[in-house]
């Protein structure tokens, strides 16, 4: 098999050759790196071919190349951003009245003078969150407007040509990442202010999900029958760390599933992130008939592995593997034996054996290196 049915089969629950190594590494920003070392065998420079070129003839893995669609409109807003002691605020002026946010700047802020709407940094550093109100939302809105039908598909044309030319190289499978939910959602309303608005305001976060949704739709009916294997939903902080599974339910699981039927639709198989919080809602993840689930915590307190893998596995693949804290950070031999238990509790089968979620910069790269040899013994 090449590299890309083996992934692709092992995705679908099929019988393969043996069982594919997806390796998922993280550079970190520069803020994260301080005070550590550059552990991974190639420069932090390379370009990302350079990468897929180490991570394929060096080390075989099962590599994936990935890209995205932009389905949104330009549009031409005044901005400005400045700093007042140590808050940094950052203001948009649209069609729809103004939208602001402030963070606390400080060493830790790896993004300059700027203040983005999606990222993961946003929530630790925020004074005042992008969206608390539905004016908010509206100008949130006006500035992602949805691009014309001929814009959305010349650019899907292009981000699909681009990927399977870069994967012809090695027959490597690819992806395309569309939409992030009520882990995007975090970002713009926090994660405390959005836990309360799912049970004060509702409506404001239901239609925040709704807008993001159908532009995820459009993105994967841009996408459909353009050769892409693959569709990533990040997911990853749509778990019971933050929601029950009725609160899941309402916000994103007919959304979910339409975005599964819309990725089939255009011959992609849908995958998913998640991380932890996922036992107490084991149903409702297999209620979601998704290809692949990708990288649930199989060390996080809590988890009872044999069962989450006899739940989920009927219905769903598993892209799983060590743990990144609780295994690679930790050294070689946990990893070892993290891989020995997921090779002897999921099988050969629906497994996509990977990071959960992925090698940092930092970490112990004879950590990463063990994974990989005792992969190569149990395949």
């Amino acid at each position: 098999m090449t590299s890309r049915e083996r992934l692709v089969a092992a995705t679908r629950r099929e019988p393969v050759d043996y069982v594919p190594l997806h390796g998922s590494f993280n550079p970190l920003s520069e803020v994260q790196r301080r005070g550590h070392q550059w552990q991974f065998p190639w420069p932090g420079d390379a370009s990302a071919d350079e990468q897929i070129a180490y991570q394929v003839e060096k080390l075989g893995l099962d590599q994936i190349i990935s890209t995205s669609l932009n389905v949104c409109a330009p549009v031409e807003a005044d901005s400005r951003v400045w700093l007042d002691g140590d808050i940094l605020h950052k203001t948009y002026l649209t069609d729809d009245g103004e939208l602001h946010a402030a963070v606390r700047y400080s060493d830790l802020w790896p993004h300059g003078m700027d203040l983005p709407f999606f990222s993961d940094f946003n929530v630790g550093h925020y004074v005042e969150p992008w969206l608390q109100t539905d004016a908010d939302l509206q100008a949130f809105m006006s500035l992602r407007r949805t691009a014309d039908d001929e814009t959305i598909q010349h650019r899907a044309a292009s981000a699909a040509g681009d990927a399977l030319a870069r994967a012809a190289r090695y027959d490597l499978a690819t992806m395309v990442h569309v939409g992030t939910g009520m882990t995007g959602a975090q970002h713009l309303f926090g994660v405390r202010e959005l836990c309360m608005m799912t049970i004060e305001q509702p409506e404001l976060v239901e239609a925040y999900v709704e807008f993001e949704h159908q532009q995820n739709l459009r993105a994967l009916e841009a996408l459909g029958n353009r050769g892409i294997d693959l569709v990533r939903r990040n997911g990853f902080y749509e778990t019971a760390d933050f929601y029950g599974p009725a609160m899941l339910e309402r916000f994103l699981g007919g959304r979910l599933r339409a975005e599964r039927d819309a990725a089939h639709a255009g011959g992609m198989l849908m995958t998913y992130t998640i991380h932890t919080g996922v036992m107490p809602i084991l149903d409702y993840l297999v209620s979601l008939g998704l290809d692949g689930l990708c990288g649930i915590d199989i060390a996080f307190p809590g988890v009872d592995f044999p069962h989450m893998v006899e739940t989920l596995l009927p219905v769903s693949s598993l892209w799983t593997g060590p743990s990144s804290t609780q295994h690679i950070w930790k050294g070689p031999e946990p990893t070892r034996q993290a891989v020995r238990e997921v090779f002897e509790t999921v099988g050969r089968t629906g497994l996509v054996l990977t990071q959960c979620v992925s090698s940092h910069s930092i970490m112990p790269w004879e950590s990463t290196a063990a994974m990989i040899d005792e992969w190569r013994q149990l395949r």
